[in-house]
């Protein structure tokens, strides 16, 4: 059985970090919001087969 690997959550780029030359996809914050978006998808995941797994008496 293949466990998908644990996201670890996101840390917010600093505000420095962003050199506003509108990077499109290669935007610090761009991929802040994928990734972010990526680990929130895994919780709710992991979520629902947890309240799932087991719980049928």
């Amino acid at each position: 059985m293949n466990t998908p690997e644990l996201l670890t959550a996101p840390v917010p780029p600093e505000d420095w970090a962003c050199c506003n030359s509108d990077c499109g996809d290669a935007c610090v914050w761009q991929i802040y919001y994928r990734e972010k978006a990526a680990y929130q998808a895994q919780q709710a995941q992991l979520t629902t087969s947890s309240h799932t797994d087991g719980n049928n008496p």
